[in-house]
């Protein structure tokens, strides 16, 4: 696909964004502002984090329970007619509007409220749409039924599994009875009959998101703005597409990584593993529907653990210390290829190619045209920093992702030689005063130092155009404050609150400089 053209943007989590009306989480709703301030910042990419289903419960937009659709927690509830009907924010009882004004205010998600607060507010809509669309059968059903039709066998099988899911109190699938664990028809039309009215909830869910981000879509264009998706390599085990096709989506083995420099014994991630040998004989049905899905929502889109698409690393009690599938680099090259070619065909993408990653992966990546990642502070051979200026066009440059430290809290807690050396090769670091701490000068350096890379794309964390500290996550930690991240301002006041109006003039002069 080679890329876009030369541009800069932003990697910020929809999760993260304020509105007024926001229910202590980002939603739809806030992008309009964000856009605007992009725009007045030159920025034009948004890349996001998944926006898939997640599991109920779950705050890792990782946990992923469809790689079909979009995440209900991400609709805005003021632009859906049938929760205004109910009256809005005036139909909560007096415990809710304390538990909505208690997580607006919060400096990260509190997902303990946002969850129950949500789900409440969809119930209420929903028996309002049952009550004065469905029954009447109004124009408005009729399009929700229609687009409905339209989903095809992703949008049945998920909400059907969501709605067994419910009733079966949350337990995984493969302890569901078993005419519904191993998809006997006639059970599964017995139950679709019995949760029908579950079932078009959870569709009818669906709807409100992809109407709403399909706006949001049309509101991007008008900012001159690109929107970058992000697609997990694999779905979870208790998903609607584990479930539905067993064949490809196998658990008869664990996927994760091998011993590495980081780790003895590798990563077991306890995630199903892709059988592409399944997949070819149905020629790739559901991975070019999934591709085709995602496509559709987005400009762009990051694919993630790139590697994972010519080698798969599995554990079972064959080989319990793991192996890799295909075993031997001819095949590995080969299915590598082969899937790249499918996933990137009349889309964009870039390929996540982070992480010990064998050289002949980013060869026929870079034969493909495809960018991968420049990660500022993580290119480097051993002590010796590579000069951005002399990366590749086609790649992606960036001062971190949502799994690292920020720009400032790497800088503050590198050591002083590391500092020296990144300095030395990072042209636009010559004749600033070099301190431990993360100074407005050495700020301002760092960011122009990846705005003129040679990449032609360049991503720029949120956190580090303002040179703040909160990070995203903390990989292999379980804590309230991962994927909990909140921008501290409202999304519509970006462009007369102080801070972000200065960081929009010092990004767009520095973007420009940069000739981007």
């Amino acid at each position: 696909m080679s890329t876009p053209g030369r541009l800069s943007g932003l990697l910020l989590p929809l999760f993260s964004l304020r509105s007024q009306t926001d229910f202590g989480i980002g939603d739809f709703g806030a992008l309009p502002g964000l856009f605007g301030w992009m725009r007045a910042a030159r920025q034009r990419m948004l890349m996001v984090l998944p926006l898939l289903p997640t599991a109920p419960g779950d705050s890792s937009p990782y946990a992923t329970r469809s790689a079909f659709g979009l995440n209900p927690l991400f609709i805005d509830l003021a632009q859906v007619p049938e929760y205004q009907a109910t009256g809005g924010e005036g139909a909560l009882s007096e415990a809710e509007r304390r538990q909505l004004l208690e997580a607006r205010a919060a400096p990260r998600i509190r997902y303990d409220l946002v969850f129950p607060l949500k789900d409440a507010a969809f119930a209420r809509a929903f028996e309002h749409f049952e009550a004065h669309a469905w029954a009447p059968r109004t124009e408005r059903a009729r399009q929700f039924q229609q687009w409905r039709e339209a989903q095809g066998e992703w949008l049945e099988d998920y909400a059907l599994f969501t709605a067994i899911s419910e009733q079966e109190s949350r337990r995984a699938w493969w302890e569901w009875p078993e005419g519904l664990r191993a998809r006997h028809p006639e059970a599964l039309r017995g139950k679709a009959q019995e949760l029908e009215r579950r079932v078009r909830y959870h569709a009818w869910l669906q709807w409100l998101a992809e109407a709403q981000w399909n706006a949001m879509r049309t509101q991007a264009r008008a900012h001159d703005v690109l929107l970058c998706g992000d697609e997990p390599f694999i779905i979870g085990q208790d998903s609607s597409d584990c479930w539905a096709h067993p064949d490809i989506l196998r658990r008869d083995a664990r996927l994760g990584v091998p011993p590495d420099d980081f780790s003895a014994t590798g990563q077991d991630w306890g995630l199903p593993y892709f059988d592409f040998a399944a997949m070819e004989r149905e020629d790739y049905r559901w991975l070019k529907q999934r591709a085709a899905k995602a496509a559709s929502y987005y400009d762009l889109r990051r694919v993630d653990h790139a590697v994972g698409y010519f080698r798969q690393w599995i554990r079972d009690g064959h080989t319990p210390t793991g192996r890799f599938t295909p075993p031997d680099e001819d095949s590995q090259r080969r299915l590598g290829e082969r899937n790249f070619r499918l996933l990137s065909e009349g889309a964009g993408i870039v390929a996540e190619d982070l992480g010990v990653i064998p050289p002949f992966v980013r060869h026929i990546l870079a034969n493909l045209q495809l960018p991968g990642y420049r990660v500022m502070r993580w290119e480097r051979d051993d002590q010796t920093y590579r000069d951005p200026h002399q990366f590749p066009a086609v790649s992606l440059v960036t001062t971190g992702t949502h799994d690292t430290d920020t720009v400032a809290e790497w800088w503050e807690g590198a050591r002083d030689d590391e500092r020296h050396a990144a300095a030395r090769a990072w042209p636009e670091f010559h004749g600033v005063p070099l301190t431990r701490e993360f100074t407005p000068d050495i700020h301002r350096a760092t960011l122009a130092a990846t705005l003129n890379a040679g990449s032609d794309l360049c991503v720029l964390p949120w956190q580090d155009v303002l040179g703040t500290r909160e990070r995203i996550n903390l990989p292999g930690s379980m804590s309230d404050s991962n994927w909990a991240y909140r921008m501290a301002q409202d999304a519509s006041e970006l462009l007369t609150n102080p801070q972000t109006k200065e960081a929009a003039e010092r990004l767009a002069w520095l973007t420009a400089s940069a000739r981007r």
